[in-house]
């Protein structure tokens, strides 16, 4: 777990990044996606909250759905870690013996139906937190990624929203599952705040910009 000095990565993000995700993501590790996510907040494109695509989730989920074609659906091969057992079964069994019901299944793995480019950001955002508390949040890069990091952890994509809390640029969502048990998810979007959101988001008389100097 290593917190994000954007210091650091100022002067990182590669232009050409998107090219490199689409043809050999392969050989991207979780540091050269941390200088391109976080690097990419000294561009004036950040400044004007825009965000590319290589650094959209939601983008790289619309290619993969794409190229899957629902009448083969049945013969779809996927990771073992991305999505566990063949959930096209009617039955699955643990490694005691004992079946397991779809759902069980579904919640083994970490993330849900992934790509490899999905999981270059996710790893990148869980290598500088956990989320738990303040001080260990998830640096993201906008509000949307909250949202997009949140639909793709199998912990927490079955919970509906109960809330939200901002405090020194510190967002917290609160979630609660079908039994009314709630969650608290920190993320750390400073850095949206200091470049460039107030220029845009002036409406936004609740959030007090000297709280996150």
């Amino acid at each position: 777990m290593k917190k994000v000095n954007y210091a650091e990565y100022e002067g990182k993000y590669d232009v050409n990044f998107k090219k490199r995700m689409e043809e050999d993501c392969e050989s991207i590790d979780v540091e050269t996606m941390r200088a391109n996510l976080y690097g990419y907040t000294f561009t004036e494109e950040y400044a004007n909250l825009e965000t590319p695509d290589e650094l959209s989730m939601d983008y790289w989920k619309e290619k993969r759905i794409k190229v899957i074609d629902l009448k083969n659906l049945e013969n779809l091969c996927l990771e073992d870690d991305e999505i566990g057992d063949d959930l096209s079964s009617e039955k699955n069994c643990s490694e005691d013996g004992e079946i397991e019901d779809d759902f069980e299944v579904l919640m083994r793995p970490y993330y849900f139906r992934i790509s490899p480019q999905e999981r270059l950001i996710l790893e990148a955002i869980d290598s500088t937190g956990d989320g738990e508390t303040p001080e260990t949040a998830f640096c993201v890069i906008s509000v949307e990624q909250e949202w997009e990091y949140i639909e793709r952890v199998n912990k927490f994509r079955f919970m509906d929203f109960a809330g939200q809390e901002l405090e020194n640029g510190i967002d917290c969502l609160v979630l609660k599952d079908f039994l009314g048990n709630t969650e608290k998810v920190y993320f750390d979007i400073r850095r949206r705040f200091e470049v460039g959101y107030y220029k845009h988001r002036s409406d936004d008389i609740d959030i007090d910009i000297k709280e996150i100097e």
